[in-house]
């Protein structure tokens, strides 16, 4: 095999490997949205934030939704007097924020950290302006 021909079989391989990898992420992230149950969650469209009172990662994950976001769609939900609606949700760590298009569906869910970006996509695939 000459070096031409096991570059271009090296770079395919490579090739093949990322679009893996990019497919299982795709689906994984797929599969996380479409776990959280939205019924208890209306009205739709919304951001919802769920937070703690004892969460120090919320604090910028907060300024980071109340800065980017329709303050009239977002809700903010403390596991303290909430505990309910983060098990019916579906949702299990905080900071977590949970986007939702007029229809329910969940088109963004974050746990941890988020930044403006993340959240202006999914507010654009959510309808949210």
């Amino acid at each position: 095999m000459n070096e031409i021909t096991r570059a271009v079989v090296i770079i395919g391989v490579v090739g093949v490997g990322l679009a893996v990898v990019a497919a299982w992420t795709a689906y994984a992230d797929i599969s996380r949205r479409s776990a959280i149950r939205t019924g208890s969650l209306r009205p739709w469209p919304a951001v919802v934030f769920f937070t703690s009172t004892d969460c120090d990662a919320c604090d910028p994950v907060r300024k980071v939704v109340f800065g980017r976001a329709p303050r009239d769609v977002i809700r903010e939900i403390a596991y303290q007097g909430g505990a309910d609606q983060f098990r019916s949700a579906g949702v299990e760590k905080v900071p977590a924020v949970v986007v939702l298009d007029g229809r329910g569906r969940a088109v963004g869910l974050f746990e941890g950290q988020v930044t403006r970006r993340q959240i202006g996509r999914a507010l654009r695939r959510a309808g949210i302006g």
